[in-house]
């Protein structure tokens, strides 16, 4: 058999339908895996966490966690002030124990601002030891691409490399790669997971498989790349009708480009 890469969908794709709804509308559809993006401080509590567990039963792996959080990852890791960070570390250490409750084995992470002026050596810094944090918990903590954000660029992503001499993982979104500009393959280097996404001339997030974006040149730099990781159908809720399609998509990833993969 061949590396058993998995394809799933997020539940942000249903937003704003709450959590444990949406995952609920996923799995009842059939989907075997998703991400889940939570959306408020309450759902970080122990019985909302038993909830998505009763939810997900053995049914459904949980490939990745997306935090509610990410809106404030420059005011904790981007700051001079001490406090502020330590606070940060602290709300990010419950997210590591949820991934470890609900055996999730990655968490999204978008990171600096790009319009602030503080040291990206620093913030890198406090990349590195939120990561060695998740760690204790058999988490991969993974930067994201987001356009709005310093990591959304290849130079910044690069610096980022060498600054942690490697020990970074990166999530590769389509949609904010193509919202920056940015080609594939400044972006496919060191990517351990994937957000997926297709565009029309009328919509620049719709299901992969429905649009014009060049999946075959992506999965094939992917593979020349060494990518063996897992990937999610993550759209906005107004490029998508119900939640077959999503399934739909999220079949026509596995059919065109694992299946062959994994040596099935």
């Amino acid at each position: 058999a061949g590396v058993k890469m998995r394809c799933g969908v997020s539940t942000a794709c249903l937003f704003p339908c709450e959590t444990s709804q949406s995952l609920e509308q996923l799995v009842a559809c059939g989907i075997p895996a998703v991400e889940i993006f939570f959306n408020t401080f309450g759902e970080m509590q122990p019985e909302y966490i038993e909830k998505l567990r009763a939810i997900l039963e053995d049914r459904t792996q949980v490939l990745a966690l997306h935090p509610c959080t990410s809106f404030m990852e420059t005011f904790f890791f981007a700051s001079d002030y001490p406090a502020r960070r330590e606070e940060g570390m602290r709300l990010y250490r419950r997210w590591f124990e949820i991934c470890s409750e609900l055996s999730i084995p990655r968490i999204v992470f978008h990171g600096d601002h790009k319009a602030t002026p503080y040291p990206f050596e620093d913030y890198c810094r406090n990349y590195g030891e939120l990561r060695r944090m998740a760690k204790e918990y058999g988490v991969d903590f993974c930067q994201e691409n987001v356009v709005r954000c310093k990591c959304g660029f290849p130079e910044y992503i690069r610096r980022m490399r060498e600054v942690l001499d490697d020990d970074v993982s990166f999530v590769l979104d389509v949609k904010q790669m193509r919202r920056a500009q940015v080609p594939a393959d400044e972006m496919i280097s060191a990517i351990s997971y994937l957000h997926l996404s297709d565009w029309t001339d009328d919509c620049d997030c719709t299901p992969p498989g429905t649009g014009r974006f060049d999946f075959d040149t992506l999965f094939a730099e992917l593979q020349r790349g060494g990518f063996d990781g897992d990937m999610v159908v993550e759209l906005y809720r107004n490029g998508f009708e119900t939640v077959d399609q999503l399934e739909t998509s999220r079949q026509w990833i596995e059919r065109r480009f694992l299946n062959e993969r994994r040596g099935e």
